[in-house]
């Protein structure tokens, strides 16, 4: 695969369930080798674009090319490049997990030169865990692990993963962050919906956001930390309302917020025009940090 074209394109791409807005216009482009980030909160319609892009649903509008090859309903060859996790992960409860396994690995065509064995293997390795006892028995975490397997067993070249780390304690989450990046080294490429916002920070290349059905914006995490500015917190001897106002005469402050003797805000300027603005006050402390993926997230959708 050519890492310069996409494996996932998604043109003017628009679903109403009749009167109700699914997504609306959402151009998308995500480049092959690459770890994409969606984000959005509950009923954004995040869902609604994964289910359009492995064609469960049909879009009212649009068109999406997944590894270049037109989507289509039934396409079995195009999905079979495919994993999947679902947000919300359907397991056979009376089946063991090689069972549940095996079953899939059957349903997929299995693999002529074991590939799929092999690599399914591997994964029950990483992951230990037991695969003999029946899932109705498992935990949430061990569920999820489950889960994870399939998705990467058959050694797709797309990965599309939705909320792939729910349940799992931090040490199979590092695990699993290590696969992640494994898969990536060998030119796969994944597509991540999350609303863990720090996995999403510390694993993906760009991210998008969307708002309402709607595509807000596309950057790389390092762009997304100058859509707000610095983050800062001014801590004064006294109260902090005169504090307030010289600091909106500044300019660039936003979301200014008092909290006794502290004052938080973003600040979009020149640092040395910010401290030779605050070296008047009564200062006892002055923090700048820079502003997480959290914090753009929050501002963004607050706006």
């Amino acid at each position: 695969m050519d890492s310069a074209k996409p494996a996932i394109e998604a043109n003017n791409l628009t679903k109403f369930y009749g009167a109700s807005r699914g997504v609306i216009d959402l151009n998308l482009s995500v480049q092959q080798g690459e770890i994409f980030g969606f984000l959005g909160p509950n009923g954004s319609g995040k869902t609604t674009t994964i289910r359009l892009f492995l064609s469960l649903i049909t879009p009212s509008k649009g068109n999406i090319f997944l590894l270049e090859i037109p989507c289509k309903k039934g396409d079995k060859a195009l999905l079979q490049m495919i994993g999947y996790l679902a947000g919300e992960i359907g397991l056979y409860h009376d089946l063991t997990g090689m069972e549940y396994l095996h079953h899939l690995m059957k349903l997929r065509g299995g693999n002529p030169k074991g590939i799929s064995s092999q690599k399914m293997d591997r994964l029950i390795e990483r992951f230990k865990i037991d695969l003999h006892r029946k899932i109705k028995g498992y935990s949430s975490g061990m569920k999820q692990m489950v889960a994870i397997i399939q998705a990467f067993m058959h050694d797709p070249l797309l990965l599309i993963l939705d909320e792939p780390t729910r349940g799992l304690d931090p040490l199979m989450q590092e695990q699993f962050h290590d696969l992640l990046r494994e898969e990536k080294s060998r030119g796969r490429t994944i597509f991540l919906s999350s609303h863990n916002l720090r996995e999403v920070e510390k694993m993906c290349d760009r991210v998008g956001v969307i708002k309402e059905g709607r595509l807000i914006l596309v950057e790389e995490i390092e762009e997304y930390r100058t859509l707000v500015g610095k983050k800062i917190s001014v801590v004064t001897k006294g109260q902090t309302t005169g504090v307030s106002e010289t600091l909106n005469e500044l300019g660039g402050v936003e979301d200014l917020n008092r909290r006794g003797a502290q004052v938080e805000f973003f600040y979009k300027g020149s640092m040395p025009k910010l401290i030779e603005h605050v070296a008047g006050l009564d200062l006892v402390d002055l923090t700048c940090e820079t502003p997480s993926l959290e914090d753009v997230f929050i501002r963004l959708y607050e706006d």
